[in-house]
């Protein structure tokens, strides 16, 4: 039986969406397919080619999904009203992507809930070149419309799990849930990542132009620097307070860690994972540093933390970023 609802469960998530790509694709054809201002703006259009029995804002998002929650990969509930932008998919704003317009809510012609996402960033596709679609199975699920729109659907209606990656399908984006890995004094961290390290020539033109708020650099592979490159620039890097406040979180007893002195005896809690963080041990850099070579840094292990510096070409550091 397990086998069988499997099946019938893979071919609902093709089914949905090819049904989808298959609009979208013809908007492609048409030239249609964006920029819009707004994923509102975008839903404008597709319903000329997409049949939307409901449609519904972001401040009403529960009116076009079957179930108050959503079931995450880490065992919480996911508050689908809470589903308000694409920082809600997961999708970041950079460059190439803006998904920080409302979602809006759908219910298409079969019955089947969607939260849709507009990248505002997409660009026109080319009507006359063809886009190759990728297949699971021989069928087609997904064309070049992945870099304009973000969604989740649910295909069990009001049945469970009700739960995401199972019966709640991901399309285009990257998650649902917070944006904030970490929320701390009203400021939202992502995710933990490795930095890319900045060359000294890069870091050096940084200095010179006065971005990024880096006053010296280091060596050929100064990770700290890479680390403030990639949250753009220190005033989104952790000050040493919001690293012990995270500290904090880590142990049993919500102990107070303080920004100065090594905390030892403790035993970690195991929610690391929670925050999107490693199981410890790891290391984190902060915002300050010391000098050309050195910055300061966090390290979490199962039975203590301390604040320390080290030389910002350290390999195994990671950094975290405040998001928008």
């Amino acid at each position: 039986m397990t086998n069988v609802n499997d099946r019938v469960n893979a071919e609902k998530i093709r089914s949905a969406k090819y049904k989808f790509t298959k609009a979208t694709d013809h908007m492609k054809s048409l030239g249609l397919i964006g920029p819009y201002s707004s994923t509102d703006a975008f839903v404008d259009e597709l319903q000329k080619y997409f049949k939307i029995a409901k449609r519904c804002d972001a401040n009403h998002i529960r009116a076009c999904w079957p179930t108050d929650t959503v079931k995450l990969e880490d065992g919480t509930e996911w508050n689908i009203a809470d589903t308000k932008t694409g920082k809600n998919l997961k999708m970041e704003k950079n460059d190439f992507s803006d998904y920080t317009s409302d979602n809006v809510g759908i219910i298409t012609a079969d019955g089947t809930p969607m939260i849709l996402s507009y990248n505002k960033k997409c660009q026109a596709l080319d009507p006359m070149k063809t886009y190759g679609w990728s297949t699971s199975n021989g069928k087609p699920e997904t064309n070049a419309t992945a870099g304009c729109v973000a969604a989740v659907f649910e295909i069990n209606g009001h049945s469970r799990p009700n739960t995401f990656r199972k019966d709640v399908v991901a399309f285009n984006a990257n998650g649902l849930g917070s944006a904030c890995s970490i929320e701390i004094d009203g400021k939202c961290f992502g995710a933990v990542f490795t930095p890319t390290p900045m060359t000294k020539a890069e870091c050096e033109a940084a200095v010179a132009e006065g971005k990024l708020g880096i006053k010296t650099c280091a060596s050929n592979s100064d990770y700290w620097a890479g680390a403030v490159k990639q949250c753009n620039g220190i005033q989104n890097m952790p000050t040493d307070s919001d690293l012990a406040k995270i500290a904090s979180l880590l142990y049993e007893g919500s102990p107070t860690i303080s920004v100065t002195d090594r905390v030892e005896n403790l035993t970690y809690n195991g929610k690391a994972s929670q925050y999107g963080l490693p199981e410890p041990e790891f290391q984190v850099w902060s915002a300050k540093e010391i000098f050309a070579n050195n910055a300061l840094y966090r390290h979490f292990d199962t039975t203590s933390t301390v604040k320390s510096n080290h030389y910002r070409w350290r390999t195994n550091y990671l950094g975290l970023c405040v998001v928008e």
